[in-house]
């Protein structure tokens, strides 16, 4: 892995902190009065893309950066650290970690099982 991976692998994860604040910040989403949590599929979307971009770059399981930092923001968006209560405490956060972890854990699953099956190296 040459200094240059290592940069973009390190702008991969902060883009996925970032990614994760954002959709934290943006889970209360009301329309009209009902809630919707679209950013949860957002998050699960984007997050299947930055574990592809990140996965091109190294075989190591520091691939899954960018998934660990969004991770660590929206567990620390669910503790009351600032104020009273936390910033998301409902089904949404369910939902949100359910899509967020969810759908690339399923990429990352079925890709890797068709590596094992084809024969081919993990890398695209």
């Amino acid at each position: 892995m040459t200094a240059g991976e290592r940069i973009e692998l390190v702008v991969l994860a902060v883009s996925g902190l970032i990614l994760g604040i954002m959709t934290a910040a943006f889970l209360g989403i009301y329309v009209g009065g009902v809630p919707l949590p679209v950013t949860a599929v957002i998050a699960g979307a984007v997050n299947v893309v930055l574990y592809v971009l990140a996965a091109s770059l190294t075989a190591s399981a520091w691939q899954f950066a960018p998934l660990g930092a969004w991770t660590l923001v929206t567990v620390l968006a669910m503790l009351p650290l600032f104020g009273n209560g936390s910033l998301i405490g409902d089904w949404r956060l369910l939902l949100l970690l359910a899509c967020g972890l969810g759908i690339p854990a399923y990429y990352a699953s079925t890709r890797r099982l068709k590596a094992i099956t084809s024969g081919a190296s993990d890398r695209p």
